[in-house]
């Protein structure tokens, strides 16, 4: 990353690192050692106007893909799309060539249609594209067939030459040139199109990434660029020219014939050549740009939902510490006593709002990735069985419901309480769909690897089901469903946070959301969630004791004055000795003048170099195992930070004062 890190031209810096493999006649060394072929043509052309020196590092395809991923090389051409490897990866966005996969016969094979591979013995390039999309086609037409894999293009080729297989699917640059040598057919059924592009390691510099795309961008926009040349005569199929002799003899044949009615022939031929190759020109320039405009639209909604992500973050951190203020300041009036009964109602309201807020701030989190999970080993299904009552209460009459489980669901990891609430959600959306009645499925069931539509995935799954025979939702509105505040219920019907806050928990979970409506007829919405082999424990939860006191010494590090005033206010009425410190440098401090304290109560993020996962790092080095309690704003973002600790607990912002003792006295006691 060092090599990257540095500006173009910079006279000192080190070469790129450039991955290199065997792959003619896109990229491949020739007779005399030397790099050839189309990508390293435009890699040249590309590196070089940038100000790099780079040099090739010779690998195996996977090996090159595993030195990537690991920060060994800086560079790797020729390499498909794939949402999978989008998440390995770093894609520089202009894709250089298209390319179909093409099928290749024996000529004794006859295939006309997908149908026909049923049955047939099929080599393919083993962990490729052709492989992943070869498998959900079979996949997906409940077609069987016996897969060959070979660890070269030439050997899926060599399989059908010596018998051990019926056809092959490989890249299209290759297939013309190895079915015309081996007397293969190649049948009229395009199977799959791919875009190749240049990946970089994952933590890659933007602007480097930036760069890239903009020279790949203007070797493609530019006339005559080393890019067209290299596709030229690397990627486009030209036909050999004629033989010196065979030009002879035309022309002397000419020359006998009549000189006119030759010329006319030739120029009608040139004519239909070329119109014919204008024709091809802008079929493929159709299709690339339906599917850049695909891959612009995929990229705006991640972009759109990341940048959403990052928003309600940074708002529910502000408006969680208002809320803390405010429940606090609420509670210690409340508990004070003495109130009338108009006031006392007064401040149940106010405590009400309050948390009615807290319940909003927790939805964006949601949505954000961002909410506070406590994941526990569970079966839905019991879960499901658990709240079937409350669920029925929530339908009117007309409304029939059927639960389905599949047997021996398997095990899940999640927050139960996150789970039941977004089954609910889904119900209550599905009620609202239905106002003249229907029918409400919800089903539970295992889903093996070998159903799954992601044929990399190794692990089974349990799915959640939730069907209605509703009014459905309209086309122009399925792709704005998972978006907060959007809603397509009338004014003051719903808030429109149901199904984002859903879509948050799911993806937070590692699992998926799969929404299919059609207008008219219903909707049905699958969370899939993977499974695990843990033993499942659904006990249920211990109740929160409100009366809990103590005696202990608390230092409180929390930098917004009103919050620190509020918590330290709520842990004194609880009988606990309290000491203030603005941010974790005056904590730190305290701690050398006076390090007797029993326990630690401190915000994440703060201002100033020391952060709330640092200052706990740092008082448990000074006073030992000290119980640790860090209140947040943001969701879980520092929990990974803290595995493994003992005596830690993490809150969300705005806590509840029972809920804070309660977690305190635990610790102190544990």
């Amino acid at each position: 990353m060092m090599v990257l890190a540095a500006l173009p031209g910079q006279l000192n810096a080190e070469p790129l690192r450039v991955g290199l493999y065997e792959n003619p006649p896109k990229i491949f060394r020739d007779v005399d050692g030397q790099p050839a072929g189309f990508w390293p043509e435009v890699t040249e052309a590309i590196l070089s106007g940038l100000g790099y020196e780079f040099e090739y590092i010779d690998c195996e395809w996977e090996a090159c893909l595993e030195m990537v991923r690991q920060g060994q090389l800086d560079l790797m051409p020729d390499v498909a799309f794939s949402e999978e490897r989008a998440e390995q990866f770093q894609y520089i966005n202009e894709a250089l060539i298209y390319s179909w996969s093409t099928i290749v016969t024996s000529q004794e094979v006859e295939i006309a249609s997908l149908a026909d591979f049923e049955g047939k013995r099929i080599a393919v390039l083993a962990n490729s594209i052709q492989e992943r999309d070869l498998r959900r086609v079979l996949r997906e037409e409940g077609m069987k067939s016996k897969l060959i894999w070979t660890s070269s293009v030439q050997g899926a080729i060599d399989a059908i030459m010596v018998g051990d297989a019926d056809m092959a699917i490989t890249n299209t640059f290759f297939a013309v040139q190895m079915a015309e040598e081996n007397s293969l057919r190649i049948p009229e059924l395009p199977f799959q199109v791919n875009s190749y592009h240049y990946v970089v390691p994952p933590d890659a510099p933007r602007s480097f990434v930036q760069a890239m795309n903009l020279a790949s961008y203007r070797q493609q926009m530019t006339f005559g660029s080393e890019f067209h040349s290299a596709e030229y005569e690397w990627i486009s199929f030209h036909k050999a020219p004629p033989p010196r002799w065979l030009v002879t003899v035309l022309i002397v044949a000419f020359s006998v014939l009549l000189l006119s009615g030759g010329l006319i022939l030739i120029l009608r031929r040139v004519v239909r050549a070329r119109t014919s190759d204008l024709a091809t020109t802008v079929g493929a320039l159709s299709a690339e740009m339906d599917l850049r405009k695909k891959a612009e639209k995929f990229a705006l909604e991640t972009q759109k939902f990341d940048a959403i992500g990052r928003l309600v973050g940074g708002v529910a951190h502000d408006f969680n510490n208002l809320l803390s203020v405010i429940m606090g300041n609420l509670e210690l009036v409340k508990d004070q006593g003495g109130l009338d009964a108009a006031s006392l109602k007064f401040t149940d309201q106010a405590l009400s709002a309050t948390k009615r807020g807290a319940k909003l701030s927790y939805d964006l989190l949601s949505f954000g990735r961002r909410a506070q999970l406590v994941p526990q080993v569970l079966r839905i299904d019991l879960v499901l069985r658990g709240i079937e009552e409350m669920l029925r209460r929530t339908l009117p009459e007309n409304i029939f419901v059927e639960f389905t489980y599949g047997s021996h669901v398997k095990a899940v990891l999640l927050d139960q309480g996150q789970l039941e609430n977004a089954i609910l959600n889904l119900v209550l959306n599905a009620r609202d769909a239905m106002p003249d009645g229907g029918k409400l499925t919800l089903s539970v069931s295992n889903l093996r690897s070998d159903q799954i539509d992601d044929g990399e995935r190794l692990t089974d799954e349990v799915v959640v089901s939730v069907a209605d025979t509703g009014v459905g939702i309209k086309e122009d509105a399925l792709s704005k469903v998972f978006e907060p505040f959007f809603t397509t219920k009338e004014f003051n019907k719903g808030s429109g946070m149901g199904l984002a806050m859903v879509h948050g928990f799911v993806t937070q979970s590692g699992g998926k959301i799969r929404l299919r409506s059609v207008w008219g007829q219903g909707t049905t919405v699958e969370l899939r969630f993977p499974a695990t082999l843990e033993i499942a424990d659904q006990a249920a939860a211990s109740d929160i004791s409100a009366g809990l006191l103590g005696d202990e010494r608390v230092l409180l590090v929390e930098d917004d004055a009103d919050v620190r005033k509020a918590l330290s206010q709520r842990l004194s009425t609880s009988g606990f000795r309290v000491t203030e410190a603005r941010d974790g440098t005056e904590a730190l401090e305290l701690i050398k003048v006076a390090p007797e304290f029993d326990l630690l109560v401190t915000d994440q993020t703060m201002p100033g170099p020391i952060q709330g996962m640092d200052l706990a790092h740092q008082v448990r080095e000074a006073l030992g195992e000290i119980p640790i309690v860090i209140l947040t704003g943001y969701g879980t973002d520092a929990l990974d930070s803290f595995a493994g600790l003992s005596k830690f607990t993490l809150l969300n912002k705005p806590v509840i004062g029972p809920v804070l003792i309660s977690k305190i006295r635990s610790l102190l006691d544990s």
